[in-house]
């Protein structure tokens, strides 16, 4: 998922593995190699199946008509692929595999999101933002380090923001148009992705604290924080998916009804 800082510290010295040194930017707080020489970080990479799983539910579910709901699923999907290879691995090349697909996914999110609250040439801000997102695409696999970090942050967070505003403008035309079950997602989306914002940030800058091992650590284990991150950030995610759709449906005059899979997962389809 999204990289950090060079200056993290690993939980321990990296333990020789199948993949051999690590090369990506970040080495995160779970321990490499423990549980299989061919897995460098075992939970971080098993829990990018969540990304996997909700991305191609996203995109089997879409009632809206409109494929680029549908190219979303998918791009969610290829990042927790990408994100499972490079937690398996912790090679740069595969760091790139989880990065890139993450800038694609989120301008999908922002051209679904501004093209259906307002209308823009949809042709030209689409060609806007693909050189756009072309361009830093590049510009971060090109560089490492600080540089690398700052520029797929500033990009990733800045769509990030604008998708999230986007949201919240159509929580309100859900709330106006009295289907509050619907507007309701935004904010168990939000607290969702709060809360794995939450655990990242720990996981990222207090890991000697919460790796279950050295003497500063106030845990008795490692709880696996970032794997967290990956289970809270994918469920957070497909609530403000399911939100857009329903957004969509609601200014496109599109029969729409909505339920729960096991009280838990949000599943929209035409009615």
């Amino acid at each position: 998922m999204p990289p950090v800082s060079p200056a993290l510290a690993a939980a321990a010295a990296p333990v020789a593995g199948f993949w051999g040194d690590v090369t990506s930017s970040v080495d995160w707080c779970e321990e490499n190699y423990v549980w299989t020489p061919y897995i460098a970080e075992f939970f971080n990479s098993w829990s990018s199946l969540a990304m996997v799983v909700l991305g191609e539910a996203c995109a089997r579910m879409n009632p809206t008509g409109n494929r680029a709901f549908t190219l979303l699923g998918r791009a969610i999907t290829v990042v927790g692929i990408g994100s499972w290879l490079f937690h398996a691995t912790l090679k740069y090349s595969m760091q790139m595999t989880d990065e890139l697909p993450m800038l694609w996914a989120i301008s999908i999110a922002c051209y679904i999101t501004v093209t259906t609250k307002y209308a823009v040439d949809r042709r030209r801000f689409k060609y806007a933002l693909t050189l756009w997102t072309v361009f830093v695409s590049l510009l971060t696999a090109g560089f490492s380090g600080k540089i690398q970090f700052f520029l797929f942050q500033a990009s990733f967070n800045g769509l990030t923001a604008v998708m999230a505003y986007l949201c919240w403008r159509g929580k309100q035309d859900l709330d106006n148009a009295n289907m509050r079950h619907v507007a309701r997602l935004f904010a168990t989306g939000a607290k969702l992705y709060l809360a794995a914002g939450l655990v990242w940030l720990i996981d990222t800058n207090l890991c000697s604290y919460v790796n279950g091992s050295g003497p500063e650590s106030v845990l008795p284990f490692n709880v696996q924080l970032h794997a967290w991150w990956h289970v809270l950030a994918s469920l957070g995610l497909v609530y403000l998916v399911v939100l857009m759709m329903g957004h969509y449906c609601l200014l496109k005059d599109i029969p729409f009804k909505l339920k729960y899979v096991f009280f838990v997962f949000p599943y929209i389809y035409a009615n």
